[in-house]
Order: structure tokens, then C-alpha cells, then sequence
């Protein structure tokens, strides 16, 4: 038991405080200290007297006993001041003490019926002192303050001596929860590692748990155990969020699907740009793990919820969703409802750039018809770059069916393109740039070609593109040709640097594909309702008293009576 529980045993003032009984506690307090014990029990309920009647607390002096939960009723104070106006409607203590009929204050006898006599030094044996309390100062504007600079280690150690671990486990929480919103993320951290989450009792617990998984202190599996907390309720989106996070990095999708369910789009739902990043990335999340399952119907349901309704954003979880999208067609035909799905991707710009990107994924998965659908599509296409895209993909087409003929006219009409068009200036890189593609993507398939016919094929389509783009592209050209011919480097002359050329190919390297991080925890934190320390009539302490049911006591009387010492 702390050193202030024992002195606190069999408290006299505990029981009228925590019966709310303002008036009995001003009463026992008129009493003189019957020993240096009580005289430190009646500075400590003095100071909470001030305190419910909002009057200044005086600062205390090192000496000044007992000490601790002293400084705490003046931490509470400094939080008042921040809170400022919204005290009386907080999450906090202050809701009560603000609330005038939480404590009786009402006189024993109405004012008028009293009768007074003056004090004198030797009294009556039936005699009793009744004395009034000052008229609350709740109602006084209050200076803004703050307690962050009184919540410090030094307070820290002398609670943890005088209190105990769960007092300065919930001042550690509160401090670096307040570093945290102030956005001293750093100095919330170093503060965090000192924080127990269990030291802190079980209705607490929580927070402590999640405000160190905020700050990547504990591992993120931790999230899973906190989706259900009812002290987390107003904060279950961003923990469901960062544990389906979790649960996707360990492929276990059933779960993913699960946890997401309730904030999955409905049928008739239609996603918002206004909408949180935490929504955004419950659909990427459910995408993924339709995508990972196999689930084709369940995902074609979902895009018309967020698509076109997010064709503008270009945020990364939006991108993300587009590509699992575009995967998910390649499977498929370029019928009416791919094309609606194309376009309603958005933005409008891109739409011949997505289709390129469909023609591509098709070929890799080897849907050869809708490859060739998707480049017949881009030579409609005005724009140059486009209609160079369709011929490259036409080639691609070609060269993974082993048609020469079809490769060489696919080039051939690439670079006319390129050579006899009037390209405008600022796409003649780009149409380069998609040449070099196209050469790039012949040496990487040579490798799979067997049959002696395909290399001098390939080496002259090759040279045919070094001779048709811009010529400070020349130098690329001798790397490829050496790696389709699978020659090793030439020597070098004398003092000269040895040019090194590389085989091209595609490498599996074993790695998933890139999955988006969640957006990061962000939650208003909650406040601890107390940060006091007070100590009940047995000798232990509480913080407050409990907060349900929450009904005022009953006052006898309205006149407010109550002053303290």
C-alpha cells in the first residue's frame, strides 16, 4: 500500500466527500487538527474545498505535505483552463464539478430561520459551529492555462512513491497523449515507452495499448485485440483500419473480409471524395482480398461505389483500387461493361493511357484476343502517342504468337509513325521513350525463343528502331544487341574502361506485390476523466467518484449555503 494510503487510514473527511456532502465536509474541516496526521488530511481537503468552488489554489512549496495529490487537484485546474468553456461539457471531471447540483451545498437550516450569536471563547455544551461556504466561482470566466508543462518526471516519480503505478501510469498516458495532439510525436514516444498499459487498470488499459501501437512502439498485431473495446467505440474505424492493414501483410483475407463487413459500401452506396482515408482504404482492403481470393462477382459489384465517384483523386489508395480494377478486366473481353468501367476510372484524360495499361496485362496473362482488341482500339485513338502504344501492343501480339510477318508490319508502321507523322515536338520524346519499350520487350522475349529464325529477325527490327529515334538514344542500342546475341563484353583497349554488356530478362524474385500502407492512426485521444488522487474513508484512493449512473444528490434546500476553511 502507498505510504499516503497508510496515512490516510480511517479518514475522517473522505466519507462526507465522497457521500457529496459539501456542507458536512466544510464542518468536520472547522474542527481543529487533533494531530500532525490530521492537520496534512485537512491541507489536503482544504485544497479540494477551493477546488469544487473553483477558487485559486495557492502553489505549493517543496515542504508542503501531502504533497502529491495536492499537485494533482492543481493539474486539474490547468486542464480547466484549457478546456476553457467546453469544461462543462468534457469528458472530464469537470462536467461534474461545473454541474452545480453534484455536490449538497444547501445549509442545514434556511438562512432566515438561523440564528447567529457571536463567537466566543468558551461555548455552550449543546453548542455547534454551523459554518457557510463561499458562493461558488464556477461561473467565472477562467485564465487559459495549460498542465502539459506540470506533468513532469519529477511529479512522475514523486506519484509513482506516494500513489502507486496506476496514478502514474494515467499521468504518463495523459502526458504523452497531449505531446501526441500537440504533434510532438517524438516526445510522445520517449514518454510512451515508460507507459504499462496494464498498470493502468482495466477501464484504462486501452488507450494505453493503443496510444503505444499509435506511436509504433508495440507491433501492429496488437490492433486486432482493440477493434471491440467499448472505450474505443468513437475510434473503431481507424483501429479496424489499421488491423485489416495487418491482416492483409499476412495474406489472411477471410479476415480482412470479416473485420471490414460492417463498413463495407452497400449496393446502393456511392464513395465520396469527402470521405475519410480510412473508407478509401476499407474498399482497398476488400478489393485485395477479393482479388486474393478469386472472388470476381463480389469485386465487379463493388466498383460502381466508388467509381466514377473518385475519378478525380489521385490519391494512392484510389490508384491502387484502379489497378486492381484494370487486373481484374484483363481476365475478360473489351465488351460494353469494361469499356463503362474504363472510362468511369477516370479522369477522362487518362482513359486512352488505361487502355494501354489493359493491353499490356491482358498479353502477360496471355488473353491474346483481348490484347489484340485493346491495340485496335488505341489506332482509332487521334492522339500519336496512343496510336504508337497500339502499334507496339499490335507487336507484342505478334511476336508472342510467333507471327513474323505481323511483328515486322507492327514495327514498320511504329516507326512510320515515327519517321512520317507529324508528331508534335513535345510527344516526339515520348514516342521514343515507347520504342525503346518496344525494343526492351524484344530482347526480354528473345530469351524464351528457341528457333534460330527469331534472332537475325530481331536484330534487325532492332537496328531499323536505333536508326529511327533521336540519336542520343544510340548508346542504348549496343547493350540490347549484345544481350540478344548473349555475347559477353568486348575487351577494352588500353587505358580505356571495359564496356560491360548485360543479359536482359524478367527475374521472379519471390516478392509479393506492393501493398498500399493504411493511412496513419489518427484519433482524438481520449482524456482521462481524472487525474486525480483522492483518498476513500478506508485508506484507499479513487480518482473520481463512478460515472454511472450519473444523478445529482439531492439538496434540501435551494439556497446555496455553504465557507470553507
Amino acid at each position: 500500500m502507498p505510504l499516503l494510503a497508510v496515512a490516510l487510514t480511517a479518514h475522517p473527511y473522505a466519507e462526507p466527500f465522497w457521500a457529496r456532502d459539501l456542507t458536512a465536509l466544510v464542518e468536520r474541516l472547522a474542527e481543529p487538527p487533533v494531530d500532525p496526521a490530521d492537520a496534512e488530511r485537512q491541507r489536503l481537503f482544504g485544497d479540494v474545498v477551493r477546488f469544487l468552488n473553483c477558487e485559486p489554489l495557492a502553489p505549493l512549496r517543496p515542504e508542503d505535505s501531502p504533497h502529491a495529490p495536492r499537485a494533482l487537484l492543481r493539474l486539474e485546474v490547468a486542464r480547466r483552463g484549457r478546456l476553457g468553456a467546453s469544461a462543462a461539457s468534457s469528458a472530464t471531471l469537470w462536467r461534474d464539478v461545473l454541474t452545480a447540483d453534484f455536490f449538497r451545498r444547501a445549509a442545514l437550516r434556511p438562512k432566515d430561520q438561523a440564528l447567529r450569536w457571536p463567537i466566543e471563547e468558551e461555548n455552550w455544551s449543546s453548542e455547534t459551529l454551523e459554518l457557510r461556504l463561499r458562493p461558488s466561482s464556477c461561473a467565472q470566466p477562467v485564465p487559459a492555462t495549460d498542465e502539459l508543462p506540470l506533468l513532469t518526471s519529477e511529479l512522475e516519480r514523486e506519484v509513482d512513491t506516494a500513489l502507486g503505478a496506476e496514478v502514474t501510469h494515467r499521468l504518463l498516458y495523459h502526458r504523452a497523449s497531449r505531446l501526441l495532439t500537440l504533434g510532438q510525436a517524438d516526445a510522445a514516444r520517449e514518454v510512451a515507452r515508460r507507459l504499462s498499459p496494464t498498470a493502468m487498470g482495466d477501464a484504462l488499459r486501452p488507450l494505453g495499448q493503443l496510444l503505444r501501437l499509435g506511436l509504433g512502439i508495440d507491433p501492429p498485431a496488437g490492433y486486432l485485440a482493440l477493434v471491440d473495446e467499448p472505450v474505443l467505440a468513437a475510434s473503431r474505424l481507424p483501429i479496424v483500419v489499421q488491423a485489416a492493414a495487418h491482416l492483409s501483410t499476412e495474406a489472411r483475407w477471410r479476415e480482412v473480409l470479416a473485420l471490414t463487413e460492417p463498413y463495407a459500401p452497400g449496393p446502393e452506396a456511392r464513395a465520396s471524395l469527402s470521405e475519410s482515408p480510412q473508407r478509401w482504404d476499407v474498399i482497398y482492403r476488400r478489393a485485395l482480398a477479393y482479388q486474393a481470393l478469386g472472388e470476381r462477382e463480389p469485386l465487379a459489384r463493388m466498383w460502381p461505389s466508388v467509381f466514377p465517384a473518385l475519378a478525380s483523386s489521385r490519391e494512392p489508395r484510389v490508384e491502387a483500387l484502379r489497378g486492381i480494377a484494370l487486373t481484374g478486366l484483363a481476365r475478360g473481353t473489351l465488351d460494353a461493361q469494361a469499356l463503362t468501367l474504363l472510362r468511369d476510372l477516370g479522369p477522362a484524360a487518362a482513359f486512352p493511357r488505361r487502355l494501354a495499361a489493359l493491353g499490356g496485362l491482358a498479353l502477360d496473362r496471355g488473353n491474346v484476343r483481348l490484347a489484340l482488341d485493346v491495340s485496335e482500339r488505341l489506332l482509332l485513338e487521334k492522339s500519336a502517342l496512343f496510336r504508337a502504344r497500339g502499334h507496339t501492343l499490335r507487336a507484342e501480339v505478334a511476336l508472342a504468337s510467333g507471327d513474323e510477318a505481323g511483328l515486322t508490319r507492327a514495327i514498320e508502321r511504329l516507326l512510320f509513325l515515327r519517321r512520317q507523322e507529324h508528331v508534335p515536338a513535345k510527344d516526339l520524346e515520348e514516342v521514343d521513350r515507347i520504342v525503346l519499350a518496344l525494343a526492351q520487350a524484344l530482347v526480354t522475349a528473345s530469351a524464351d525463343l528457341t528457333e534460330a529464325r527469331w534472332r537475325p529477325l530481331l536484330a534487325t527490327q532492332l537496328d531499323g528502331m536505333r536508326q529511327a529515334v533521336h540519336s542520343r538514344h544510340e548508346k542504348t542500342f549496343p547493350a540490347l544487341l549484345a544481350a540478344l546475341e548473349d555475347r559477353g563484353p568486348q575487351a577494352a583497349a588500353k587505358g580505356k574502361r571495359l564496356e560491360a554488356f548485360v543479359a536482359v530478362g524478367q527475374v521472379a524474385v519471390g516478392a509479393p506485390p506492393g501493398v498500399e500502407p493504411p493511412p496513419p492512426l489518427t484519433v482524438s485521444w481520449p482524456e482521462p476523466w481524472s487525474l486525480l488522487a483522492l483518498p476513500l474513508p478506508e485508506g484507499s484512493w479513487r480518482d473520481w467518484f463512478p460515472r454511472e449512473p450519473s444523478s445529482p444528490v439531492s439538496a434540501p434546500a435551494k439556497t446555496e449555503v455553504p465557507h470553507a476553511p
